[in-house]
C-alpha cells in the first residue's frame, strides 16, 4: 500500500515537472535538460549513499528522505502558482529533489532484500514492480487530468501530499536487522568495489541496464516534447503516452513475478527484452499518430521494465546482505545515469534535426550494439552459473 502512495506520487510529480519544463520553454533541449537535473545526481553520488544505506538505521532514512521530496515539490508548487518560477530555477529544484532521489534509492532497493528471504527476492522485486507500474497507469491519468483542469501548480502540490500515506504506512513496516558497521567510510566503499569486480554477473548486468537506460528510459524523460512537438497532442496525449507504457510495465512486473528462472535464463530474458526495446522506442519515433505512438510506447514499457527488473533481481539474488546496499547503489547509479545521458543525447539531437529523427537515431545505434554483444554475453552467463 505505501510502496502505491509513493509511486502514484513519484509519477504525478515526473509528468507535472516534465509539463513544466515544457511548457516554460517550449524546448526538448530543456525538457532534456530537467530530466537529466533529476537523474544525474544518482549517476554520481549513489556509490556514495550505497555505503550509507548499509550503515544507517534505514527505516529512519527512508522516512527523512521521502519526507524531504515531498517538501522539494511542495516548494516547486509555491514558485510555480506565484509565477517566480522559470526553467532554469525548476532545473535547480530538480537537481535538488534528485539529490534526495540518490540518496533514497539505494535505501529503497536495500529494503527489498531487508524484508523477505533470499529465495523470495525475484518475486518481492517483481510485486513491488507491479504495485509501481500500477500507479505508473494511473498516476499519469491523475496527472492529466489535474493538469487539464487545475494547472501545473495544483498538480505538484497533489504529488507532494501523495507521500503522506507513504509515510504514514512505512511507519508499520519491520526490517530484518544486521549488524552495526563502525569500519571507516572509505573502507566500506572500497570493499563494495572488490566484492562487486569479483560478482561474475556484474559486468553484463551492467552494460545491459546502461543500453537499457540510454535507449528505452530515456524515451520516457523525453514523452513531453514527442507529444508537445511529434504530436501535438498536449498535456492529454502525454497522460496517454506515459499511461501505456505504464500498462505494459505492468504487465513485466507479473511476469516476472510469475516464473522462476535460472541465473542464465534470466540473463538471455535481459538481453531480449532490451532489444525489443530498442525497436520499440525506434518505432515510437516513427510514430505520427498517438494511437500508434501509445501502442509502440506500451511495448517500450514491457520490454523497459522487464530488463530493469530481471537485472534487478539478478542481483539481488546473487548478494549478500552486508553489500546489497553499495552494490545495488552501482546498480542505481547506471539505472538512473544512463536515461539522463540518453535524454540529454536525445534532446540535444533533437534541436537540430527534430525529436522524432533523434529518438530514431539513437534507438538504432542502441540496437547495433545490443545486437553484437548479445551472443558473448549469453556464453558468459552461462558458465557463471
Amino acid at each position: 500500500m505505501g510502496i502505491w502512495f509513493s509511486t502514484t506520487a513519484f509519477w504525478v510529480l515526473k509528468i507535472a515537472i516534465g509539463w513544466a519544463a515544457w511548457e516554460l520553454s517550449h524546448s526538448a533541449f530543456w525538457t532534456g535538460i530537467v530530466a537529466a537535473c533529476y537523474l544525474l545526481p544518482a549517476f554520481v553520488l549513489s556509490p556514495f549513499f550505497g555505503v550509507l544505506a548499509d550503515r544507517m538505521r534505514l527505516k529512519r532514512g527512508v522516512q527523512s528522505v521521502v519526507f524531504a521530496q515531498s517538501m522539494i515539490a511542495m516548494v516547486m508548487s509555491a514558485g510555480f502558482y506565484a509565477e517566480l518560477l522559470n526553467v532554469q530555477w525548476l532545473a535547480a529544484l530538480s537537481l535538488l529533489h534528485g539529490l534526495i532521489a540518490a540518496a533514497y534509492h539505494p535505501m529503497r532497493l536495500t529494503v527489498v532484500g531487508r524484508l523477505v528471504e533470499r529465495w523470495q527476492i525475484a518475486a518481492a522485486a517483481g510485486l513491488a514492480s507491479v504495485a509501481f507500474n500500477i500507479a505508473r497507469v494511473l498516476g499519469p491519468a491523475l496527472a492529466g487530468v489535474l493538469l487539464a483542469r487545475y494547472g501545473t501548480a495544483f498538480t505538484l502540490a497533489v504529488g507532494s501530499l501523495l507521500y503522506v500515506p507513504y509515510l504514514m504506512l512505512f511507519s508499520l513496516v519491520s526490517l530484518r536487522t544486521r549488524e552495526r558497521v563502525d569500519k571507516p567510510w572509505v573502507s566500506e566503499l572500497i570493499s563494495g568495489l572488490q566484492y562487486a569486480r569479483h560478482l561474475p554477473v556484474m559486468v553484463p548486468v551492467i552494460v545491459m541496464s546502461l543500453l537499457n537506460g540510454v535507449i528505452g528510459r530515456a524515451l520516457f524523460e523525453l514523452l513531453p516534447a514527442i507529444s508537445g512537438d511529434v504530436l501535438n497532442s498536449g498535456a492529454r496525449g502525454l497522460a496517454i503516452l506515459t499511461a501505456a507504457a505504464g500498462a505494459g510495465a505492468v504487465l513485466a512486473g507479473l511476469a516476472v513475478a510469475r516464473f522462476d528462472l535460472t541465473i542464465a535464463q534470466r540473463m538471455l530474458a535481459l538481453a531480449m527484452s532490451v532489444i525489443m526495446c530498442c525497436l520499440a522506442t525506434l518505432s515510437t519515433g516513427i510514430a505520427q499518430q498517438l494511437f500508434l505512438a501509445a501502442s509502440f510506447c506500451a511495448v517500450a514499457g514491457f520490454s523497459a521494465s522487464y530488463a530493469g527488473i530481471t537485472s534487478q533481481s539478478i542481483l539481488q539474488i546473487s548478494l549478500d546482505d552486508d553489500y546489497r546496499g553499495r552494490v545495488m547503489s552501482l546498480w542505481t547509479t547506471v539505472s538512473f545515469g544512463a536515461p539522463a545521458v540518453g535524454a540529454l543525447l536525445m534532446g540535444a539531437l533533437g534541436e537540430s534535426i527534430g525529436t522524432g529523427p533523434a529518438v530514431v537515431v539513437i534507438a538504432s545505434l542502441g540496437l547495433v550494439v545490443t545486437l553484437a554483444l548479445t551472443p558473448r554475453y549469453r556464453g558468459w552467463d552461462l558458465r557463471s552459473e
